[in-house]
């Protein structure tokens, strides 16, 4: 609790959280993903690395990047029903007939696989 007494000037003033930019080229590959999903619109959250995507019922789906977020990577694979293959330091995914998307493993196979899916994805959207 502040007293009167007390003063303010001696407290210093917490920095501000870093504003965070998706990179043009992720964020094609995002929308076109979302796209694949279903969405209608897609949505940058400014100054968040996330976009929301709006589907035609009327839903959202907030803070939403399947390069950063598992959770969202998984969802993604499962819902567009595409096989992810772990071999010869890479990651390759595949749909039901054609294969779309390959990343080298690099420092960090689990980013190289969301990468993966994400522009096998985008190639689904594309497609649609």
């Amino acid at each position: 609790m502040m007293h009167d007494d007390e003063s303010h000037d001696d407290l210093d003033e917490l920095p501000a959280r870093p504003h965070k930019v998706i990179p043009a080229a992720d964020r094609e590959l995002l929308e076109l993903a979302g796209r694949a999903l279903g969405a209608v619109r897609v949505e940058d959250v400014e100054g968040e690395q996330w976009l929301n995507l709006h589907f035609e019922d009327g839903t959202v789906a907030h803070g939403w990047n399947p390069l950063l977020f598992y959770g969202d990577t998984f969802e993604l694979a499962v819902r567009l029903k595409l096989y992810i293959s772990s071999e010869h330091d890479q990651a390759s995914v595949l749909d039901q007939r054609t294969h779309l998307a390959c990343e080298l493993y690099g420092d960090d196979p689990t980013a190289a696989t969301a990468r993966a899916v994400v522009r096998a994805a985008a190639e689904v959207g594309k497609a649609m």
